[in-house]
């Protein structure tokens, strides 16, 4: 690489770095809603568009006290939930073992008219639920506020937000859109960090057992016991959404009103007409409304299988090959 170049190369040295900057215009073209994300959160905070998303965040949710983690709250989940321990970073509760993430059941097989109830932002309002930063919860709750009335075009609402900051960025369809995608980059962020094990602007030393998680996780438990008590079969439980087969409008309304009483808002997101769980993450569903199929997991995924057996959409050349990487 110290010696010239002979002339007769110089095409190829030309092709090697055109390579170089196609690929970085590429990327910038792929990220380039990232780019608009950041520039709306350095507005929002003050800082530069180069800081970390964290650092734009806790600029926005605590402003700027130095002492603000003065104000967090830990939440022993046991007064909450009785008989919920944590021992030796093993969580238990009514007999169940319930991980340290979010909580999976599943009773695999074939179902038919299975709604989904989906928790809107479960770790959010976890976060609000259980005050997590105190005073300044309410600020961090604002953001998630806005982009769920972002998503339900309730622009009015958002721009009344954390004290109007945000009506400069709701002019328009395609500036909501940035804001929205902007908020989810904080909101995502925020419960990431909570749960972190390096030091960083959201962690609470005292918080082992990870209670944003934990208290989603521990609800399920509570409401797939409720709807089970209530004469129905749970198909499966995947975090924050719920499969009930043969599913009524009233267990639907009854496991609203439930998750009400926690804090949290379901939405039923979609009734299957057939579902077949394989295990507790593959699945593969036909919507009652559509008709159309969806997978979920990698088994059905595979376009071969996927076509031939479900849409009996044609095959192509590029649906019999497998690319590994």
């Amino acid at each position: 690489w110290d010696q010239p170049v002979p002339e007769k190369y110089w095409a190829r040295v030309g092709e090697y770095c055109d390579n170089d900057v196609i690929s970085t215009k590429e990327v910038l073209k792929d990220r380039w809603q990232d780019l608009i994300a950041r520039r709306i959160l350095a507005e929002l905070s003050g800082l530069r568009v180069n800081d970390p998303t964290a650092k734009h965040t806790a600029k926005i949710v605590f402003g700027d006290d130095k002492q603000y983690k003065e104000e967090f709250v830990y939440t022993d989940l046991s007064e909450m939930f009785p008989g919920y321990e944590f021992e030796l970073g093993k969580s238990t509760y009514k007999g169940e073992v319930t991980g340290e993430g979010g909580y999976v059941y599943a009773e695999p097989g074939m179902h038919s008219d299975v709604a989904l109830l989906d928790v809107v932002s479960m770790h959010p309002t976890s976060i609000k639920e259980l005050n997590l930063f105190g005073d300044y919860t309410d600020n961090f709750w604002a953001l998630v506020e806005a982009r769920i009335a972002i998503k339900r075009e309730d622009y009015d609402l958002a721009k009344t937000l954390l004290g109007g900051k945000l009506a400069p960025y709701l002019k328009s369809k395609e500036d909501a859109k940035a804001l929205s995608y902007a908020l989810k980059i904080v909101i995502n962020i925020v419960y990431g960090l909570t749960s972190a094990k390096f030091d960083n602007p959201f962690r609470d030393v005292r918080n082992k057992d990870n209670i944003v998680a934990k208290r989603g996780a521990l609800f399920m438990i509570d409401l797939k016991e409720f709807v089970q008590k209530e004469g129905f079969t749970v198909a499966h439980i995947k975090t924050d959404s719920i499969k009930i087969p043969n599913a009524t409008p009233e267990i639907i309304q009854k496991v609203t009103d439930f998750g009400l009483r926690y804090g949290y808002d379901f939405e039923h997101e979609e009734t299957y007409s057939k579902l077949c769980l394989v295990n507790d993450a593959v699945y593969v569903a036909k919507s009652s409304d559509s008709g159309k199929w969806s997978a979920t997991g990698a088994q059905f995924q595979v376009p071969f299988v996927y076509k031939t057996m479900f849409t009996r959409d044609p095959i192509q050349f590029a649906d019999l090959c497998v690319a590994k990487h």
